[in-house]
């Protein structure tokens, strides 16, 4: 097997798992993509000493295929505080208030209860789901219903308020979208990732992860900038010919063809004083009300330093996609200046006018949509192409999921080569 060659087209983490485990079993592996950096949507630009990444980014320990593959601490990550702030505008002046863990931080999870955030009713209903989600086994979040996540977390008796506040700010920042649309099975898989970790950054951002699993497998095996005109089983068309290859892995989605999906902006600002100092997300209580734009702020140099020149701090906005839509603005000077204007609602217009903002960027196709009566399950499913694929839009959107399905291609690429035929050859897709 050591003369074998397969080609990859992506180099993602989906592609670059795929990459490493095919190099492990004696394969040989080329990886193409169109970018001139690894990473494909997991990006961190140093932009005068602040590292942006695209998009708001942080690491799931309690991922098991995550925690095996990516090194967390050579990464030197450091994990938020559990719990969140939530900031509430609905009767005149903003207030922030902090909703504790009641599991992790059951005193201040009492003092929640009665700080005029959250009743010990809907305490007490978290503590339950947790309960039930951390039961048996990860597979069994995927069974029973696939409702939305709003239909679900009705079902389980959650207040309005509890909903609107605190769940709909938080998944919307997570799934990308600002209605709970998505199917409850990703909720509970998610609600028990995060009862069983920490979210984390790594010291030199979220790109620091593909880059440590490109920099293992070294740069010999690396095409960066390469435009692939089309592919199939046996080869790679490229500057006007086809490359022969003994295998193909197609590790990116074609978003016309692998169904609808969801956006992202982000707007990254230079605050002298930053607008809080706990290491907390802080949630949009009121994302709900149509002119509500923001999902969440954070600010990720209270978690890692290294996020922002010294005496700066990093203040990371997240805009859903669809809440943009709905405003009917689209272009990302009046993106800016309607987060601002919110922003400013919040810490002040005199505070906010202070920030100088380094970026506000878009990320197109972050998440597959994941709807309900998907029947999702932690099983990936096959690709459309005909090509062995691999990539999060054939499972969930998570770097688990994108994990999972490079593991799932690299062994159907192996029995493929051991076990090879001559019956099987695709017609060659062009892109």
């Amino acid at each position: 097997m050591t003369e074998q060659r397969v080609a990859i087209v992506g180099a993602g983490v989906a592609g670059l798992h795929c990459a490493s485990i095919l190099l492990e079993n004696g394969l040989e592996v080329l990886i193409f993509d169109r970018e001139t950096e690894v990473g494909g949507r997991m990006k961190t630009t140093n932009m005068d000493g602040f590292l942006l990444d695209h998009g708001f980014h942080v690491l799931q320990t309690a991922y098991p295929n995550a925690s095996r593959v990516i090194d967390y601490k050579a990464l030197r990550c450091k994990p938020f505080q559990p719990g969140a702030l939530v900031v509430d505008s609905r009767k005149g002046k903003p207030k922030i208030r902090r909703m504790a863990d009641p599991w992790r931080q059951p005193i201040r999870g009492m003092i929640s209860a009665f700080n005029g955030f959250a009743g010990m009713a809907d305490l007490l209903r978290i503590a339950r789901l947790r309960r039930d989600v951390l039961k048996g086994t990860i597979d069994t979040q995927f069974d029973g219903d696939d409702n939305t996540t709003m239909e679900w977390l009705h079902s389980r008796g959650f207040s309005e308020s509890m909903i609107q506040r605190f769940f709909l700010p938080l998944f919307s920042g997570i799934f990308l979208e600002s209605d709970l649309r998505t199917n409850e099975r990703m909720f509970r898989f998610v609600f028990r990732m995060m009862s069983k970790g920490k979210m984390v950054l790594p010291v030199d951002g979220i790109g620091s992860v593909p880059a440590k699993m490109a920099e293992q497998i070294g740069e010999d095996k690396f095409r960066l900038g390469v435009r692939i005109g089309g592919i199939d089983e046996g080869s790679v068309r490229f500057r006007g010919e086809a490359h022969r290859f003994d295998a193909v892995v197609k590790a990116f989605s074609e978003s016309e063809g692998d169904g609808p999906s969801r956006s992202v902006w982000t707007m990254h600002l230079d605050a002298e004083k930053a607008p809080f100092r706990s290491k907390h997300i802080l949630l949009n209580g009121n994302l709900s009300e149509p002119s509500s734009l923001i999902a969440h702020v954070a600010v990720p140099s209270n978690v890692q330093s290294s996020y922002a020149p010294d005496g700066r701090n990093l203040v990371t906005v997240t805009i859903v996609g669809d809440r943009v839509t709905a405003a009917g603005i689209q272009e990302p000077s009046s993106i800016e200046a309607a987060a601002r204007e919110e922003l400013g609602q919040w810490f002040g217009d005199g505070t906010v006018s202070t920030w100088k903002t380094l970026d506000v960027n878009c990320v197109e196709n972050a998440l597959p949509e994941i709807g309900a009566g998907i029947r999702l399950t932690n099983q990936p499913r096959q690709g459309e192409s005909g090509a062995t694929e691999c990539g999060d839009y054939l499972l969930h959107g998570s770097v688990e999921g994108a994990l999972l399905t490079a593991e799932k291609a690299a062994q159907e690429i192996i029995e493929k080569l051991k076990n090879p035929t001559s019956s099987n050859q695709q017609p060659m897709r062009r892109f």
